[in-house]
């Protein structure tokens, strides 16, 4: 994105490889995102009550808009043109293509192309996000004994940030190079945002759905021990023994509102941490070569 219109250097060289890089990972999780998708909405579907609205849910599945495509690949193209202008100060018109060398030339149509990917990925993350959400919408009844039958969401929310984070991974090599830790700030925030949507999203309803579960198998667990106290004190037998109640009220208040455990956010953490390893890594590789060449 930064570079002289003078001569090829080995810095061009090196921006040319990561917007390469950027295109071929940010095309191949488009078509990664669509497949992944659909392959959860076909594991959530036994779960799910068949109806018209669902259907329709089911047929939407992998399929957009292509003006929504679009715009979303407008934005992100427009986000990274301005990064293209913050990191070429000493150039009065970045996108003056006869001043530019042939390096410089790749790299602004190598931004287009990545930067169409780039949004349209971002935008399939969102919108498939909320559809599979208002498709769990339409589980019936949910069973807070056996959560597993909900996995495919809590699988297709890790895949979506881990999907989100690796784009910002690629872009973190740029870090190499002079001027770009200030202006990559940006992305790489928006980058945590959407990775943090496409993760929650997806169980945004069953997370609705789980609490209120919940609430009536405690309400349900209230009466019950109110009805035992009393059997207790009249002295006839219940059907139920205190103890039973309290140790099933116990299990079903300690049962999580959201359909994943600690290990899952522990996950989500270390993948916030791969950028940082990809800058480290690309450091490394730069103070090699120097060393190597020198």
């Amino acid at each position: 994105m930064a570079d002289s219109a003078a001569t090829t250097s080995l810095a061009d060289v090196r921006i040319s490889i990561i917007h390469i890089l950027l295109t071929t990972y940010s095309a191949s999780i488009y078509a990664y995102l669509l497949s992944t998708v659909r392959a959860s909405a076909h594991n959530l579907a036994p779960v799910v009550t068949r109806t018209p609205q669902t259907q329709v849910i089911l047929d939407q599945i992998g399929t957009h808009l292509w003006w929504a495509l679009l715009l979303a690949a407008a934005v992100a193209t427009g986000l990274f043109s301005l990064i293209t202008i913050e990191t070429s100060p000493d150039m009065a018109n970045p996108w003056a293509w006869e001043a530019l060398n042939y390096d410089t030339l790749w790299h602004r149509v190598l931004l287009v192309c990545f930067g169409w990917w780039i949004g349209c990925s971002m935008y399939v993350v969102i919108t498939e996000s909320a559809r599979l959400s208002r498709l769990s919408n339409h589980i019936e009844a949910v069973d807070l004994m056996d959560l597993g039958a909900y996995q495919p969401l809590v699988r297709q929310g890790l895949t979506n940030a881990l999907l989100v984070i690796g784009t910002v991974s690629v872009a973190s090599l740029f870090l190499v190079e002079p001027g770009y830790g200030s202006v990559l700030v940006v992305p790489w925030i928006a980058s945590v945002i959407i990775a943090w949507v496409g993760l929650m999203l997806p169980l945004s309803a069953i997370r609705r759905k789980i609490k209120s579960a919940k609430r009536q198998e405690l309400a349900w667990c209230a009466q019950a021990l109110k009805n035992a106290r009393d059997d207790l004190k009249s002295g006839t037998s219940g059907q139920q023994s205190m103890a039973e109640l309290v140790a099933y009220q116990a299990t079903i208040d300690h049962i999580r509102n959201w359909p994943f455990d600690n290990p899952t956010l522990v996950r989500f953490a270390l993948y916030l941490l791969i950028p940082l390893g990809s800058w480290l890594g690309g450091a490394f590789v730069e103070r090699g070569l120097d060393l190597f060449l020198s």
